[in-house]
């Protein structure tokens, strides 16, 4: 696990300053600790042995003196570690995001959202902990012992190795409950991500609930899950508890065997009282590194089930498997090369897919050989029964996925490299709990204001903005839930056009438009980009003679519609 956990150490390559810093103050703070033991001793062998009492204001001069500086090391250690803490989890959490965001959908996607919420938000925290207090902690504990050990072997030997046999024994105490924290931490991360799940799934279907009459099934269920996560949570503390209790036990058993063989020592005149309550005071100074060692420990055993979580989605075999899988980018057939040579000055297609094979993992093959060349310019419609495979030909232009067989370029590049070329609108945009205006711009936040207004007048929302209380700057809620999902569509509609892009794809874009309003769209949107190459899924069979070409994806193949085939295509015909 540690080697593991090591590859999240590159968070803190470029913070070793800080932490150098940070080490070095504990250090000063230790030795601190170690000195006020020091103290004590000299009192009372000044004091009792020799009877000097006019040591005792420099005594306790000298201790306050180390209050002080005990509370400035401890302020800006704090203020220190803070900051590097939150450093760390802002970079762990930046690098899983950015994972989730570009790495294999194949991989990422079966996982529920309740479980991606409990890795950034349970998960990463406790990998955050390891390595800033794990590392400094550790170090400091280790030291701290180290300097304890020895001059507690100068007081006395026989004292020492008995104070440090029970440490010992606590930490194999500690080490004998690693299978069970583990097995317990595990259960609890399970309820904690079905009930997150749970919640952020429910949340966001509020209406649905309420059309379906499901709020007393969903309360059931959610009772249910707290249940889960209650048993689970109770009985880690209950092993958490023993877990730590154990080792203390065993450290305190070690202290009172200290003081029947420290009151023998005392009788026979073999130490001095001030050894011996020096002794004492540093006995008490181990048990802050003793236990913090053993937290450490025990961190270690309830973490691992965090690291492998966070490792699942961090591992690049998902994305090995699916390299391996997939084939060189295929070369020119010698038809390909003949017309290319005699044509050199051929315009790129817009789009192109050649010999294309695809298929999900566990399920027969959606594209078979699928060809498509598609001119700069062009428009085409597309149809084809529901799971023909429409949607994931368009996933497939964007390189959300890759094919298992053959290549698909967007303008000469590999799909996936095109850059602005491509613009998408589907049936349901992805809108945010935030204004119209943020919702417009998003993915595009430096659109002009004017290129702004001029998408919304093309989608024909402009009328339903002006109408919101506050127009632009109106909240829509999450998902844009307080919007119709005619209205939804068209800001989805508006956002392409204030893209601007050269290849505009519209999956089922206008499914929640009435007719007259999908008509003067349509319009808008052939005078405003005229000369775009355009694709349009739809299963609604109008304005097709407004199309170059209207294509039918079937058995994993396009094919041109028979005449009068895609209107006869009936409405059940949805992707």
């Amino acid at each position: 696990m540690l080697k593991t956990l090591a590859r999240f150490a590159q968070h803190l390559a470029g913070r070793r300053p800080v932490l150098a810093l940070l080490f070095a103050l504990g250090l000063v703070g230790a030795a601190v600790s170690l000195a006020t033991p020091l103290l004590g001793k000299a009192f009372i062998d000044a004091v009792a042995t020799r009877g000097d009492y006019a040591i005792i204001p420099a005594i306790a001069a000298a201790l306050v003196g180390l209050a002080l500086l005990d509370l400035l090391l401890a302020v800006v250690s704090q203020r220190l570690h803070a900051r590097l803490s939150a450093d760390v989890l802002a970079a762990l959490r930046a690098m899983l995001f950015a994972r989730c965001a570009n790495g294999p959908l194949e991989a990422i996607e079966p996982i529920r959202h309740g479980d991606l919420l409990t890795r950034f938000g349970t998960d990463l925290p406790r990998i955050q902990t390891l390595l800033v207090d794990g590392l400094l902690g550790a170090l400091q504990s280790l030291l701290f012992l180290a300097v304890a050990a020895a001059i507690t072997f100068t007081l006395s030997p026989l004292l020492a190795l008995w104070s440090f046999l029970g440490l010992a024994l606590a930490l194999a105490a500690t080490t004998a409950f690693r299978r069970p924290m583990e097995g317990r931490a595990e259960r609890v991360r399970e309820a904690m991500s079905a009930l997150s799940h749970f919640l952020a799934e429910r949340l966001a279907a509020l209406r649905a609930m309420r059309l379906h009459r499901s709020a007393e099934e969903e309360l059931q269920r959610l009772t249910q899950a707290n249940a889960r996560l209650t048993h689970e949570v109770v009985g880690m503390q209950q092993l958490d508890a023993l877990s730590s209790g154990v080792p203390g036990l065993l450290l305190t058993l070690s202290l009172a065997w200290i003081y029947l063989i420290g009151g023998r020592l005392l009788e026979a005149g073999t130490i001095s009282l001030g050894t011996f309550v020096a002794f004492v005071l540093y006995q008490g100074r181990l048990f802050a590194p003793a236990q913090g060692l053993l937290g450490l420990v025990r961190n270690l055993q309830t973490a691992r089930v965090s690291i492998d979580r966070v490792v699942e989605l961090l591992d690049d075999e998902a994305m090995a498997a699916t390299a391996a899988i997939t084939p060189p980018a295929a070369q020119p057939t010698p038809a390909a090369r003949s017309q290319q040579a005699a044509n050199v000055a051929a315009p790129v297609p817009a789009i192109e897919c050649e010999g294309v094979d695809f298929a999900y993992p566990g399920k027969p093959a959606l594209l078979r050989g699928l060809g498509l060349v598609m001119q700069p310019g062009e428009r085409v419609a597309l149809a084809g029964a529901s799971g023909a495979g429409k949607s994931t030909l368009v996933q497939l232009l964007f390189g959300l996925r890759t094919p298992a067989a053959g290549r698909v370029r967007v303008e000469g590049q590999p799909a996936g490299r095109a850059g602005e070329a491509l613009g998408y609108a589907g049936a349901e945009p992805f809108l945010m709990h935030a204004s119209v205006e943020e919702n417009l711009r998003y993915g595009n936040p430096g659109a002009r204001r004017d290129a702004l207004e001029r998408a919304v007048r093309l989608a024909e929302a402009d009328a339903f903005i002006d109408a919101l209380p506050q127009g632009m700057a109106t909240l829509i809620g999450g998902r844009g839930l307080a919007l119709s999902d005619g209205q939804r569509q068209r800001l989805g509609l508006a956002r392409l056009f204030l893209r601007d892009p050269r290849i505009l794809v519209l999956d089922e874009a206008f499914s929640a438009l009435d007719l007259q309003t999908e008509e003067r769209v349509r319009a808008k949107l052939w005078q405003a980009f005229a000369g775009r190459s355009v694709i349009i899924i739809s299963h609604r069979a109008v304005g097709l003679d407004e199309f170059d070409r209207v294509l039918v994806l079937r058995d994993g193949r396009l094919e041109a519609a028979a005449p009068g085939e895609a209107r006869q295509r009936p409405a059940a015909a949805a992707r």
